[in-house]
């Protein structure tokens, strides 16, 4: 028997881009292996009327007060025990293809316990993409010294973005099963950082979610208090935000050169390959790998 997907989705207000995120799971390639679930904070807009016209392929969905996303997120991933988990905020998408090939992997490679994209993609504010941008990889030196996160005085390889990322149930249940309610904003990055100091993080060379940027984002409008909070969560842990800026630059300028496939360029000595997920068209699989 194959395994499951818990998929949820959170939404208060968003009615204008529900549906197209709504669209962009039921549609997707593998929905059959889909648990969905959609957990409304209450809204007044049009929103509960998408909700109903997609509700014949949801398992779970309800529209009442929360105490806030992460609290819903939490409530909706225990209305399933699927393997493998994700969410998708409301003003976001997935790409036809990332759930099939995020459960393809998690099926073939047992050992992989949570992935992300490498091109992690924008949309402008009618849902149309325009960028994708590029994560070179992602190990735990570089994430507890700042290099996830986009602060002043700090380079970065870029965020790990939250709709492109993918994880076992087991992996969730292992650091808590919870997010740290006294963040508002970071509540997945802490989630990553707990991750992280578990089990490496596999990049995966596929675009997976879209990011919809209309203005009203939270990550932009908020992006200095998101900001904060990922320097709060780093200094959690040793070491705290970098000893020496200078090594760190270069270990990002490294990284994306090894990523490019110009890993003869640097230093070998700029840190550990880069965990990757690659399909051996031979086998018919993917595979694990590192590269670097």
């Amino acid at each position: 028997m194959r395994n499951r997907f818990c998929m949820v989705t959170t939404n208060f207000n968003y009615g204008d881009y529900l549906d197209d995120c709504m669209h962009s799971i039921v549609t997707s390639r593998g929905f059959d292996r889909v648990d969905y679930i959609v957990m409304d904070g209450g809204s007044t807009d049009t929103s509960v009327e998408t909700i109903k016209k997609f509700a014949p392929k949801l398992t779970h969905w309800q529209s009442e007060k929360d105490a806030g996303m992460y609290h819903a997120i939490e409530a909706g991933f225990a209305k399933s025990d699927a393997p493998y988990m994700g969410w998708l905020n409301s003003d976001d998408q997935l790409a036809p293809w990332a759930l099939q090939t995020a459960m393809d992997i998690f099926d073939q490679l047992p050992e992989v316990r949570w992935i992300t994209s490498r091109f992690p993609m924008q949309a402008r504010k009618d849902g149309t993409v325009i960028k994708a941008d590029f994560v070179p990889g992602v190990d735990n030196w570089g994430f507890f010294n700042g290099e996830h996160v986009r602060s002043l005085g700090l380079p970065s390889s870029g965020w790990i973005v939250q709709d492109c990322t993918f994880w076992r149930r087991d992996l969730w249940d292992e650091v808590g099963g919870a997010f740290d309610h006294s963040l508002k904003l970071a509540g997945d990055f802490e989630l990553w950082a707990r991750f992280i100091q578990k089990t490496d993080l596999y990049v995966v060379p596929v675009p997976f979610g879209i990011y919809r940027v209309h203005g009203a984002n939270a990550a932009i409008t908020k992006r200095d208090v998101y900001r904060d909070e990922c320097v709060t969560v780093l200094k959690r842990y040793t070491p705290i935000i970098p000893e020496d800026l200078k090594r760190l630059n270069e270990r990002v300028i490294a990284k994306h050169l090894k990523a490019i496939g110009f890993g003869h360029l640097v230093d070998q000595k700029m840190g550990p390959p880069i965990k990757t997920i690659l399909y051996d068209h031979a086998e018919g699989r993917y595979v694990a790998g590192e590269q670097g």
